[in-house]
């Protein structure tokens, strides 16, 4: 699986330098640099291995030092949903600042097109990758990690050598429901949207709603979200308010409540998550947990320069950064 989705032909890495030459990654960055913290023999054998595996350190790196950046890659998987533009121009403006251009792939959170665009990354040489991975399987990121640095956006990074950023949903959740709660509500449901991932959102809701309150799972999208509130509705009709994985879910939701008869919030409340520019202008304005999106382009960016250090430098993997952006509450007539 790992192998047909990155391809024959990837871009050797540090690492491969150093499982070659027998020596870390350090050594490998020391021979290269002509630091003295080696011996001569071992300088030698490093940088006939380099010539041996025909290996180009990262622009993207050597663009730290010198104000020359290289080229990243963006995986979004909605391009539609008004989210990701503006994430996108955070990412955009960070990578202008140090000089590098964006290649950026869409999705639509379809496994073989992750698959697709993380091989496009790969094969285009790119010196570093932002993912919005809904669909790729834990070791098949693990996989693009080994070949080249990555930063997993809004998602639990499949191990602890993998840096990721977020927002931070356990709390954004959190804050949701118990704001539903003092509302006097307590049979909660959830349409959740992390088709075929397991999700923060999703644990964070089952630990603070009350057991056994409903989940049902669609796209992420407007009609996702209203396909999922009407399956929850007919399912669980005594449920009175509705918590949704993203704001478009939310809406899609309103508009099932809608057509079933039943008005929002009095009948059913709703609560989005994101917080997009429109959700101050719908009818009625929804409530929402706001998280900061240009911020967390930026910051996906800044991390990525951390982790093109690391490798720059031959550090060892260690644990990467873990971000998590703040989430509040913003509350609004729908819920």
């Amino acid at each position: 699986m790992v192998g047909e989705i990155l391809g024959r032909e990837v871009r050797v890495t540090i690492d491969d330098v150093a499982r070659a030459a027998g020596v870390s990654r350090q050594t490998v960055s020391r021979a290269m640099n002509g630091k003295g913290e080696i011996s001569a023999a071992t300088r030698r054998r490093v940088l006939a291995t380099i010539e041996e595996l025909d290996y180009r350190p990262s622009v993207f790196a050597r663009g730290m030092r010198t104000q020359r950046g290289g080229t990243l890659g963006l995986i979004l998987s909605d391009i539609a949903n008004p989210f990701f533009p503006a994430v996108a121009r955070g990412v955009f403006d960070a990578a202008a600042a140090r000089g590098s251009s964006v290649v950026v792939h869409n999705t639509d959170a379809h496994a073989g097109r992750e698959s697709a665009a993380a091989r496009d990354v790969l094969e285009r040489g790119a010196d570093g990758v932002i993912g919005f991975f809904e669909a790729l399987a834990d070791e098949d990121l693990t996989e693009v990690h080994r070949r080249l640095p990555l930063v997993v956006a809004d998602r639990r990074a499949p191990e602890p050598g993998v840096a990721s950023v977020s927002s931070d949903f356990a709390t954004g959740t959190r804050l949701a429901v118990e704001h539903l709660h003092a509302r006097g509500h307590r049979r909660l449901g959830m349409l959740d949207g992390a088709v075929g991932v397991d999700h923060v959102r999703r644990h964070a809701f089952t630990d603070a709603a009350a057991p056994g309150s409903p989940v049902v799972t669609g796209p992420p999208t407007l009609t996702g979200g209203a396909a999922a509130a009407d399956q929850l509705l007919a399912e669980h009709p005594a449920v009175t308010a509705l918590f949704a994985f993203n704001d478009l879910m939310a809406v899609g939701a309103v508009r099932a409540l809608r057509e079933r008869g039943r008005r929002v919030p009095e009948d059913c409340a709703v609560v989005g998550y994101d917080d997009l520019t429109l959700a101050a202008d719908l009818d009625p304005p929804l409530t929402t947990v706001h998280t900061d999106k240009y911020e967390l382009g930026r910051t996906l960016v800044e991390v990525l320069d951390d982790v093109v250090r690391a490798r720059r430098d031959g550090s060892a993997p260690g644990v990467a950064p873990h971000r998590l952006l703040p989430a509040t509450l913003v509350v609004r007539r729908s819920g």
